[in-house]
Parts: C-alpha cells; structure tokens; sequence
C-alpha cells in the first residue's frame, strides 16, 4: 500500500499547492521536452527442454515455450532550463514486470554545456565506455545490445552508473577528437555507494574519415578496497553507397576484472585479479531506403559474438548468432518491427541452467514518439 500512498501523494501535489495559494515559480526560458518510447516482443523457443528465459530443463515440468512481453515501455523528459544547462529524466515502466528493485529510473542528471570542448555531467547515466554507450537501444542495429554490453555494465563499466563525468571534442583538425572521462561509484543504478572505491573510465573516438571512427576505452579504479580495471577497442564504419543503399559495420573487443564474479563466492580464495572477462562481437549490417512508400526502410544484420565471463579459470565461452531481418515503417525508426533468430552455443553444456545450447526466435514491434 505504500507505495500507492506516495503516488497518490504525489499526483495530488498540484492540487494542495493551488488550495493554500502556493506559486512555484518555472522560468519562462525553460524548455519541456517529452518523448517516449515502447518495445514489445514475442519470443519462441525451438527447443523443447529450453523456456523462454533461455533456462534448460532436465525434467518433465511444464514450462513456457513462447510469450509475449513488454521489453520496454521508457517517457523521457528533458528540460532546457538555459542555453547551458538541461535536465534530463529517463524511466522504463517494462521493468515491472520483474523485478524492479533497483530498476526503472535510467537516466536521471543535469548536463552543463560551456561549449564543444567543456561538458560536465553529474546524476545517473551511462558512462562512456564502448561504441554501444553511443546510442540509444531503439537504435541498436541488432535485437538488442550485446551480451558484452550487460556484462560489463554488471561490473559499473557500462550501463547506467551514478557519477559524474567530463567530455568535448575538437572537430577542427584532421583527425577530429571526442573525449570522456568520469568518476562513478561503481555499484550499478539506483544504489548507494556502500564503499569509498570508485571508477574512473576513460574514452576516446578519433574521427579517421567521414566514414571510420576509432574507439579507445579504458578504466581503474576499486570495489571493496579489491583494485579493478577494465580496456576496450572498437571500430565503427557506416557509408552511403547510393540514395537506397546503406553499409554499417560495428566491431568491438573489450576486457577487464570480473569482481561480480569475485564477490559472488562466498570466501574468495583466488585473487580477484584471476577473475577476468573478455569479449569480441561484430555486426554488419546492409539497408534499402524506399521512396514514397509506407515502408520507408529494410535491414538485414547478423551479429556474432564470443564472450568469456571467467577465461583465466574454468570459464564457459558462449557463442552468440542472430542473423535479423528490421523492416521501418517511419523515419527514424519510429515504427520498426524485427524477426531475429538467436542462437546461443557454449562451450560445454550445464544441465538445469542458461548455460545451454538454445534457440529462439524473437519478434519485436517498436514504436517511438
């Protein structure tokens, strides 16, 4: 009931605020700025021992085979309160559809703008960290980020992280420059910081042509008085070959100390330093524009991925394939639905667990406003 109570509370705010004659005053200058976005998905798993969440099951338990679901239902609002200064706040209600502990506030910060080369940031948002920090995921040329991507967002590298951050770029000269670099707590969203170990991330991007960009990542810093660090690589090409036709082309290389890992045992006797991860994808991806039609956009990309979450040890590579058809129906992907068949293989096979040979395929309708 509490927490109806405060939403309650909270709904009822402007109404207690005019009965006793309260003015909170906005300044005229002040932009609001709302937008959202909704992804749904339907997902069907072609084997009969694997469910929908990717869990194989040994015995003769019913279990799902195919569901639909709200992946993301996101309302961003973003204020311009000047020409220097906006504040932006970014929730996904899909996160209650499981567990939302710790979940559904994503962005939350106010960014200050002096000019290109000065920017400062400060609240919870996604440090600079690989080339998928770049974009949104309605912009994701695959079904969704990569599994490297949540890995080491799990360890505060990537994904939404509470700090504070520096960055710019020199445009001006033949190799342009865009540069970060941050401080962050390190434990993930929407918690407090229960150490005095933080992150620092670092990044840069060299503009080596109007097509090729070069990505260099790299970070320090300490968890629970245990030193971590982190490095990554990327390449990203996109050219226009005509007015119809498109190629992209994303690859990605990163590694680091895996302290979830090293955290998650229950007396680590190994160092953490003996807990490491590393991963490599790559995602070609070829477009045809239409003109004058409803469909405005066909796609087809394929991501391969490797990823091992404890190499140096008894780690289980995993091997991901999803070749995936898009088809956009508004300009910037506005109305997109995909078809994605995902094949994960590992390295070896654990019974009763995710860490299995599965195939699904998935369907997802997205729509942005």
């Amino acid at each position: 009931m509490k927490p109806n109570l405060t939403l309650l509370f909270l709904l009822c705010i402007p109404f207690f605020s005019n009965a006793q004659g309260i003015d909170i005053p906005v300044t005229s200058k002040t932009k609001l700025n709302f937008s959202g976005m909704l992804q749904s998905q339907f997902n069907y798993s072609l084997d009969d021992d694997i469910d929908i969440k990717g869990l194989h099951h040994s015995g003769d338990e019913q279990v799902a085979h195919n569901s639909f679901s709200v992946k993301r239902a996101r309302l961003q609002l973003n204020a311009t309160i000047s020409d220097r200064i906006n504040a932006v706040i970014l929730v996904n209600f899909g996160d209650f559809t499981g567990n939302p502990q710790n979940k559904v506030l994503e962005n939350a910060f106010i960014k200050y703008s002096i000019n290109d080369y000065v920017n400062f940031q400060f609240g919870q948002f996604r440090p600079q960290f690989g080339q998928e920090d770049n974009y949104p995921v309605d912009f994701v040329q695959s079904i969704d980020y990569s599994n490297q991507y949540y890995l080491f967002g799990g360890n505060s590298w990537q994904s939404f992280q509470i700090g504070a951050s520096f960055s710019g770029k020199i445009k001006d000269i033949a190799v342009p420059i865009e540069y970060s670099i941050g401080v962050f707590n390190g434990n993930n969203r929407n918690t407090v910081d229960n150490d005095d170990g933080k992150i620092f991330p670092a990044r840069l991007v060299f503009g080596l042509s109007k097509e090729t960009h070069l990505g260099i990542s790299g970070g320090a810093g300490k968890n629970m008085g245990q030193k971590i660090w982190a490095y990554g690589l990327d390449l990203d090409y996109k050219k226009q070959l005509n007015e119809k036709w498109w190629v992209k082309f994303t690859s990605e290389y990163k590694q680091g100390i895996n302290s979830q890992e090293f955290f998650n045992q229950t007396t680590p006797v190994i160092p953490v330093s003996r807990y490491a991860m590393r991963g490599i994808y790559v995602l070609p991806n070829v477009s045809y524009s239409f003109k004058n039609t409803r469909l405005k956009d066909l796609e087809f990309a394929f991501r391969y991925e490797y990823l091992d979450a404890d190499f140096k040890q008894s780690g289980n590579a995993r091997q991901t394939y999803i070749p995936m058809l898009s088809a956009s129906f508004a300009e910037a992907y506005a109305i997109r639905v995909q078809l994605g068949l995902m094949m994960d293989r590992y390295q070896r096979n654990i019974p009763n667990t995710t860490s299995y040979h599965t195939n699904r395929v998935i369907c997802q309708v997205q729509a942005r406003f």
